[in-house]
């Protein structure tokens, strides 16, 4: 079967994970390494914060955020003296994998500028905090609270700048041999490897899926491969769905279309950022072959800030009006008083 063209606009998924991160000072990049990662691993996740702070969408996110909330620089300090580090420069990357496609069962490696003396004082103050030898490394074992609930917690330097969290004994302990070369890691063709896009954010592959997933779509699929990101003033998306049969395939391009009418639905009162949205998703392509369904998006950087800008100052209005007891859809302005319009009749494909 000859693989099927079509486009169709996607979730800008990159812009709510990127307006996640604030920007800083560069330092040198980081990316997926595939060496700390296990032969046997089924899945992985991983977050570049060099790459996010080299991004133009993140640094027009992090002005706009300290325009907009300047406490949040405080709330930043606090969090860093909590911490020991400052998250916004000292963060380098975050990679997440597991040997099954349980995420309870999940290995953390850290890799930043931590100050280890200090983290290591306030782990001994855990709940039922004990340490474990493990060759030259010394674990840290704790139960860990938080929100009513509680469960354990194993971690360990590798190195002063490279931290591991599981939670279990076992699990660190191999993750740290991993790390020394005494386990095999991910090599070759295996389904987890593979060149990684320059000036990817986020990187999450998959060749097993959680049975228990409560999303419909993932459940009729056996793999997946994402990255986004931004390079040379690009913004891109590209993901691969492996699923069980062509018509789960078939299922995933359904649900991309699905995006356009959410869209059409958030953005139906304001003409122009619905045409601005419209034109940004609209350059997305998807690929149906057989069982699997591969999805790319491209976009210059600034033009993808200019629609997200809109976008929220769009919603930043709404918020307002709902806050003053007033609908401001379809273009009444939200700032001056007056009464709310009617509301609009049911639209046929709302229920």
């Amino acid at each position: 079967m000859m693989p099927r063209l079509v486009t169709a606009p996607h979730s800008i998924a990159l812009l709510a994970a990127v307006m996640l991160v604030p920007a800083a000072a560069r330092i040198n990049a980081a990316p997926l390494d595939l060496a700390t990662v296990p032969a046997d691993a089924k899945w992985l996740m991983h977050l570049d914060m060099d790459a996010a702070r080299n991004s133009v969408v993140v640094q027009r996110g992090e002005e706009r955020m300290m325009k907009k909330n300047p406490q949040a620089l405080v709330l930043m300090d606090v969090v860093s003296q909590m911490v020991g580090m400052d998250l916004r420069k000292d963060l380098r990357d975050l990679t997440a994998y597991g040997v099954d496609t349980d995420k309870r069962n999940g290995v953390m490696i850290v890799r930043a500028k931590a100050n280890r003396e200090f983290l290591t004082r306030m782990v001994e103050k855990a709940a039922d905090h004990k340490t474990i030898k493990h060759g030259d490394y010394t674990l840290h074992a704790w139960t860990h609270k938080r929100d009513g609930h509680s469960g354990p917690m194993v971690g360990a330097f590798h190195k002063d700048d490279v931290m591991v969290f599981a939670r279990t004994e076992a699990a660190v302990k191999s993750a740290l041999d991993v790390l020394d070369g005494r386990q095999a890691a991910v090599t070759g063709n295996a389904g987890l490897a593979g060149r990684v896009r320059p000036g990817s954010i986020v990187v999450a592959r998959a060749t097993a899926v959680d049975p228990d997933t409560k999303c419909p779509v993932l459940k009729q699929g056996q793999g997946f491969r994402v990255a986004l990101g931004e390079h040379e003033g690009k913004s891109f998306h590209r993901a691969r769905m492996d699923m069980t049969t062509p018509a789960a395939a078939d299922d995933v391009e359904n649900v991309i279309k699905g995006f356009t009418s959410l869209a059409g639905l958030q953005w139906g009162g304001e003409a122009d950022v619905m045409k601005e949205v419209a034109k940004l998703v609209g350059a997305t392509k998807t690929v149906v072959d057989g069982a699997t369904c591969t999805i790319s998006w491209d976009a210059d950087a600034e033009e993808v800030w200019k629609v997200a800008e809109r976008a929220y100052d769009s919603l930043e209005k709404r918020n307002l009006g709902r806050r003053d007891g007033r609908d401001c859809q379809d273009g009444q302005d939200c700032g001056k008083g007056g009464n709310s319009k009617a509301e609009a009749p049911l639209r046929e494909e709302e229920f």
